[in-house]
């Protein structure tokens, strides 16, 4: 089982998401090693999946919001320690004003508390993704 780096994937499954089907992030099952592939760029060192799109070596990393680790992880956040503040965080999301969300959190003195959700909702979302598909996660 190859093992796979959790900060690693973690940036795939974010530049999937925000690339909007433009990138594509595969997973090498012999190596762990993650590619990331889009139109103008292909990692030629190493080999890639067939044409057709089916090769057992690797396997496609989805999109963050999939894994449930994109926006959808700050807004679950906000419904449980921002209550008050949910139309707040929509709306800096909706921006992408993640400047704004940082002052938010420091406002409410929620930054710790933030940095703890998001490392172990994350890190549960990819172990588990990594399980279904026969790697393991390296945190």
């Amino acid at each position: 089982m190859s093992t796979v780096n959790l900060d690693e994937l973690e940036q795939a499954a974010m530049t999937v998401e925000d690339a909007g089907g433009t990138v594509t992030a595969m997973v090498s099952r012999e190596t762990g090693m993650i590619h990331l592939l889009n139109e103008e760029y292909m990692d030629e060192e190493a080999p890639m999946p067939s044409a057709s799109g089916v090769d057992e070596r690797y396997v496609q990393v989805p999109p963050a919001g999939t894994l449930g680790i994109g926006d959808a992880l700050v807004l679950r956040f906000a419904a449980a320690h921002l209550a008050d503040d949910q139309a707040t965080v929509r709306d800096l999301f909706r921006d992408r004003d993640i400047e704004g969300f940082a002052r938010l959190l420091e406002e409410r003195g929620a930054g710790d508390t933030w940095e703890r959700f998001h490392e172990e909702a994350t890190r549960t979302a990819l172990r588990r993704w990594c399980e279904d598909n026969g790697l393991h996660l390296a945190d």
